[in-house]
């Protein structure tokens, strides 16, 4: 699962990459020019980060691929992908809000935290005045709404 602004951002963090991996091969053929390729720390250097790169690559093709675009929730008695939670921690009586987003949307506004995290796989399909625990604290779940994804 995916929001469209997330899906978006992953679409241009490929063509970043790629983009950044032709700038790699470019060096890399520059370093290649200078001689000795088994003492060349430069070439060595490029080849492994345009592995790195290609394999970043890889996976956001792969999630990309994979990821279905979400809308909103329409119903709030079942805290799913896509609802803004107000939770209380009760160690210390902090409350935050948060919504939950797929993998790939985590961090792109300060409260999207993903629904693979502990704090979301402990909310996933919880009600109002439920009580989880995350990471051995205490969470009650003060309300639900529609998140706005």
């Amino acid at each position: 699962m995916i929001t469209k602004l997330g899906k978006q951002k992953l679409e241009q963090q490929i063509l970043d990459l790629q983009k950044e991996l032709e700038r790699t091969f470019d060096e890399r053929n520059k370093a290649a020019a200078e001689g000795d390729l088994k003492e060349n720390s430069a070439y060595i250097y490029l080849g492994e980060q345009a592995q790195l790169l290609y394999t970043q690559i890889e996976e956001a093709k792969i999630d990309l691929k994979h990821s279905n675009v979400q809308e909103a929730p329409t119903k709030t008695d079942k805290i799913s992908f896509g609802h803004k939670v107000i939770i209380r921690f009760e160690s210390d009586k902090r409350e935050i809000s948060i919504t939950l987003v797929g993998k790939n949307d985590a961090r792109l506004k300060p409260d999207w935290i993903s629904c693979e995290s502990p704090l979301g796989i402990a909310l996933l399909d919880k009600s109002k005045s439920d009580k989880v625990l995350v990471n051995d604290q205490p969470v009650t779940i003060l309300d639900i709404s529609i998140g706005e994804i």
